[in-house]
C-alpha cells in the first residue's frame, strides 16, 4: 500500500481542488476532482468500448497516486471503476417557471439562470453545431442558445458539478411531457 503523507494531500488539493481516496482492499488510489472534459473523454471511450473503457479513462485520468495496480490490474480495477461508476453524483437542479412568461428559472445550489422556451429549431441547431455527436457537446450548445440571464459560474464549462445538473435541466425541459410506446 503507497504512504502518502498529509502534506502531498495538501499539495493536490491546492493544485486539483477536490481530492478523494479511493481504497480497494490492501492498495489505495487518490484521485482528483473530475471537470467535464474528463467525463467527455470517458463517456466517448464509453461509446466505442463499454463500461470498461469508462473506468478506465475514468481512472487514467483522476490518478494523481497511490498504488498504481488500481488502475493496472483487474482484480483492483474492476471494483475501483465500479465504484466511481456512483461516486461523483451532483445536487439536482430545480426548475421554477418564470410567472407569466415561457422562461424557465434553473436553481442549482445557491447559483442561478433563466432560460427561454426550447424549440425543435433550438434543438435541431444544436444538434448541427455537433456533427460527430461528442458527449454533452449539444447540451452545451443548446444551453448557449436559449440562456437569458446566468450567474457567472454558469460560464465555467468545465465545471461538472454545475454542468451535469444544468443538462439534465434542460433535458428534462425539453421532456415534459411523459411518451410511451404499447404494442396493440
Amino acid at each position: 500500500m503507497a504512504t502518502i503523507k498529509d502534506k502531498q494531500i495538501q499539495d493536490w488539493k491546492e493544485q486539483y481542488g477536490g481530492v478523494y481516496k479511493l481504497p480497494v482492499d490492501d492498495k489505495v488510489a487518490y484521485l482528483r476532482e473530475p471537470n467535464m472534459q474528463d467525463y467527455k473523454r470517458a463517456f466517448t471511450a464509453m461509446n466505442k468500448g463499454g463500461d470498461i473503457a469508462f473506468g478506465e479513462e475514468m481512472l487514467n485520468s483522476l490518478f494523481i497516486g497511490g498504488d498504481a495496480e488500481v488502475k493496472t490490474e483487474f482484480e483492483y480495477f474492476n471494483p475501483a471503476r465500479k465504484t466511481l461508476i456512483d461516486f461523483f453524483r451532483y445536487e439536482d437542479a430545480e426548475l421554477i417557471p418564470v410567472e407569466g412568461t415561457n422562461n424557465t428559472q434553473i436553481v442549482i445550489g445557491e447559483h442561478k439562470c433563466i432560460v427561454r422556451m426550447i424549440t425543435r429549431d433550438d434543438l435541431k441547431m444544436a444538434e448541427r453545431k455537433n456533427p460527430s455527436g461528442k458527449p454533452f457537446v449539444t447540451q452545451e450548445k443548446l444551453f448557449e442558445m436559449v440562456v437569458l440571464e446566468q450567474d457567472e459560474i454558469f460560464k465555467d464549462r468545465n465545471n461538472a458539478e454545475v454542468r451535469f445538473p444544468l443538462y439534465k435541466a434542460i433535458e428534462d425541459l425539453q421532456n415534459k411531457k411523459v411518451a410511451w410506446l404499447e404494442k396493440l
